[in-house]
């Protein structure tokens, strides 16, 4: 199977645009025969090849989630600038370097604004077009520069063996950059840099620099431009160019480059450029007016995002074709005990089942778990209830009636809360709770009302926030409470909570329990989907388990167990999670002495053995993940150190913890774990290739045999090396992190949350995974939330409170135990946290 950068539907996009330049090539030879003459054709092969050149660049430059609009102006400076060389000099070599030296100026100063003043891009870019404008208008004085060398004439002029020059020129360009963004490790760096910037710097790729390089490379292109452009017109002129930049992004997004960074093809850039020219060129034979072109290429460039967004397609259709809303059924308003049912559930993708058959019920007054592996089709499920999805087959009945959710408005009484939230960070929680579906009063907003009703469902709710707070000043755990008083405030029955506690505290987790039992109470239902075995038998009545996209059991948690439950979702018997290997320590690896970032983390002091993994717990907000990303050179200390093998370890520097082989895998892998649009392969070779490239090539065998190794090693599914990384299910995911630093053979593992938000399957191989490198002699340092996890695999337990140190427990120890030194007592002092909310709950259904 080919794989590579490329995607299958960008290949299909590239077959696509040739079609449509075939057709369009076609439909106006036969309006005017003169369109086919060779003279013309080889004029709109003239034509597209400076808009080609400068395309291929400004793909890199929105592959790495930039812009650039000074391109049309850099190309006019970059002539005269060349003209004036040329003038000088009467030398062709110059001129042309000069022309490239030029543009390449320009676009060093759009890098150095973008890349290293973090200046947003149109910002920069349309100052330097203003800029260069200027310079390319006084230099010249307004006026034209003629340039007779014939090297020049040629390049935009001649032909060679019947095909133009430039063409060719165009078509080694293209080359180039085909080479440097699928076979060069800058290439790699670019797609990480669009893909995902923070995971790409915990990669150590040099994302300012890369940035400056792109935008430096761009303005280079337009300079050659002005090399052919001169070439054509047999002069430099001051408004060359103008409209450059426009077409350029057209023919990129045409081509199939995401504006949202990360993924583009030279080769669909090469023939948007080809299309633009043929359509402006035959409609120009036409006799079409300029501004109707204008019009044609503007619905160019939609067509080309929306189809590169096929769901915004198929939701609007849904829209249009489903039936009068009368004819759906509405959900209900709460406190009428409903019941929702799904029957024979399905739902088909091409060539996967994601759901089969799946036939469940939930009843207002009850909690019940959805359970089951990653991939298992939870989600997909999720979306069918929710009106994301339409199912396939089976139905939706609520109250006994079949209900028809074409689109999420459809799905009104159903709220789903995500472990990611979907609030507004710079808005107020009144402005939250009400976004989308304000109050109005003559038609404007009525704040007084809305400002009564977010106090009443928030004191309702119990909930200490203010509904003028701004949602960013809030905690994790009080945003979670927000998006529960807005589906309330919708008047939802049923609430499905996604993952809700994997990033609470235990404080903030037992007021979420107490929650739930609050909405039971009121008469809602709840479909509670979580990975953690103790949340499922602490909440809920019942737990329906998926395996595969297929419906595998339903039972009453009363009448299960952690292993039976397991063996349901897995399909077998994983045995302990949590295992513990006893392996023999070595020597002393790390030593940590009064670590500080002058934040959370006031003083933290431990040493690290070969062979042992010692687990940092306490409350979140404590400084766990702090010491990790101190340690790793993500965060710089104030104060403290860090030895490493006896040697002191530069603070703040990623690249001298990796070299002293320390590695760290991040809390939210898809914030800093790994590049969503990379395959497999590159995010598992992200690192290991800077070290084994030769003159920054990347050998596409050894890439390919590392990534086997790996995933076979990890037991990544599917195996298949070219796959989308953030197409995996979470536990892949991480198993894909871990791999992208397995591949530099680390000494130190940091390790914060690695199993959050994975199944029990995948916990268990995880596990197996970090229990074989333990045996190998790596040093392993953990943060975990979850203190099964922790009182499970750790040879030793640091435990941390308010910054500080609170104190080592060895294995062995319990959880009141660590509890206790959490909240900064002795340890025996106090009791587990989960007895009372989660009580509760119980008791409240």
């Amino acid at each position: 199977m080919r794989e590579g950068l490329l995607s299958g539907i960008a290949r299909r996009n590239e077959l696509l645009l040739a079609l449509l330049l075939l057709a369009a090539l076609a439909g106006f030879g036969l309006a005017d025969a003169r369109f086919l003459a060779p003279g013309n054709l080889a004029s709109i092969a003239r034509q597209s090849a400076v808009i080609a050149i400068v395309a291929f660049a400004m793909t890199a430059v929105i592959i790495a989630r930039g812009i650039d609009i000074s391109v049309g102006s850099t190309l006019a400076f970059a002539g005269i600038a060349a003209a004036g060389v040329y003038g000088a000099t009467g030398s062709s070599a110059a001129t042309i370097v000069a022309a490239v030296a030029a543009g390449g100026a320009v676009g060093l100063v759009n890098g150095a604004l973008v890349g290293f003043a973090g200046i947003s891009p149109f910002i920069a870019t349309l100052a330097t077009m203003a800029f260069a404008r200027g310079l390319a208008l006084g230099l010249s004085h307004a006026s034209s520069i003629p340039v007779d060398d014939p090297v020049l004439l040629a390049a935009g002029s001649a032909d060679l063996a019947g095909i133009p020059v430039s063409v060719l020129i165009a078509a080694l360009c293209l080359a180039l950059w085909w080479f440097v963004l699928t076979r060069t490790v800058f290439g790699r760096w670019i797609h990480a840099v669009g893909g995902n910037p923070m995971a790409a710097r915990a990669s150590l790729v040099p994302v300012r620099g890369t940035l400056a390089a792109v935008y430096a490379l761009a303005g280079a292109s337009a300079g050659l431009g002005a090399v052919v452009t001169i070439g054509r017109l047999g002069s430099a002129q001051p408004l060359a160019g103008t409209g450059l930049e426009f077409t350029a992004i057209t023919a990129a997004i045409i081509g199939g480059t995401k504006l949202s960074g990360g993924e583009g093809s030279v080769t669909g850039a090469a023939l948007g450029a080809l299309l633009l020219g043929a359509i402006n060129t035959g409609l120009s034979f036409m006799d079409v007016p300029q501004q109707v072109i204008y019009l044609v290429t503007g619905a160019l460039v939609l067509a080309a995002v929306l189809l590169s967004q096929p769901e915004v397609l198929v939701t609007a259709w849904h829209r249009r074709a489903a039936p009068a809303r009368a004819g759906i059924a509405a959900a209900p308003s709460p406190g009428g005990g409903h019941r929702i049912e799904l029957v024979g559930l399905g739902k088909l993708f091409p060539g996967v089942r994601a759901l089969d058959g799946v036939s469940f019920a939930i009843a207002a007054g009850e909690v019940v778990a959805l359970a089951g592996e990653n991939g298992a089709g939870k989600s997909t499920l999720v979306k069918c209830l929710s009106g994301v999805y339409r199912p396939d087959e089976g139905s939706i009945l609520v109250d006994g009636m079949p209900a028809q959710f074409r689109s999420p408005e459809d799905a009104r009484g159903i709220s789903v809360i995500h472990q990611h939230f979907s609030l507004a960070p710079d808005l107020t929680v009144l402005e939250n709770l009400f976004l989308g579906r304000e109050l109005r009063r003559f038609g404007l907003l009525d704040r007084r009302r809305m400002a009564r009703e977010a106090r009443r469902v928030i004191g309702e709710l119990g909930l200490d926030i203010d509904p003028h707070d701004e949602i960013g000043r809030l905690t994790v755990g009080q945003r979670q409470m927000v998006e529960v008083a807005r589906a309330i405030l919708a008047e939802a029955w049923l609430f499905v909570m996604d993952e809700p506690t994997s990033a609470l505290s235990t404080r903030e987790r037992d007021r979420l329990y107490g929650l739930i039992a609050t909405l039971v109470r009121r008469g809602a239902a709840i479909l509670y989907i979580s990975h953690k075995m103790e949340e499922i038998f602490t909440l809920a009545q019942r737990v329906v388990v998926l395996r595969d996209g297929r419906f595998v059991g339903e039972r009453r948690t009363a009448e299960i167990d952690d292993a039976a439950l397991i063996a349901m979702m897995v399909g077998r018997d994983v045995g302990s999670v949590f295992r513990h290997v006893e392996t023999e320590r070595g020597d002393v690896l790390v030593e940590v002495t009064g670590l500080s970032d002058g934040g959370l983390l006031q003083a933290a002091d431990l040493t690290l053995r070969a062979g042992e993994i010692v687990a940092l717990a306490g409350l979140m907000g404590s400084g766990r993940s702090e010491v990790l990303r101190c340690i790793a050179g993500l965060s710089k200390p104030r104060a403290g150190r860090v030895l490493v093998g006896g040697a002191a370890l530069a603070p703040g520097s990623l690249r001298a913890a990796q070299a002293a082989g320390i590695v760290y895998v991040p809390e939210d892998r898809h914030l800093e774990g790994f590049v969503g649009t990379l395959p497999v392969r590159d995010n598992l070779g992200l690192v290991w290739m800077r070290g084994r490239s030769r003159l920054g090539l990347v050998g596409p065998r050894a890439l390919a045999g590392l990534a086997a190794d790996l995933i076979a090693a990890l037991g990544v599914r599917p195996a298949q090396p070219g796959k989308k990384t953030i197409e995996l299910s979470g536990g892949n995911q991480q198993k894909v992190v871990i791999g992208k630093w397995l591949a530099t053979e680390p000494r130190v593992l940091l390790l914060d949350e690695p199993t959050r938000g994975v199944d029990v399957g995948a916990k268990s191989e995880l596990h197996a995974l970090i229990a074989r490198l333990k045996a190998r002699g790596a040093a392993i340092l953990m943060v975990s939330s979850e203190l099964p996890e922790v009182l499970g695999v750790a040879d030793r337990i640091l435990v941390m409170h308010a910054g500080r140190l609170a104190g080592e427990l060895p294995r062995g120890a319990g959880e009141s135990e660590v509890m206790a030194l959490a909240f900064g007592r002795s340890p025996g002092s106090h009791p587990t946290l989960q007895g009372g909310a989660a009580a509760a709950v119980q008791g409240a259904s």
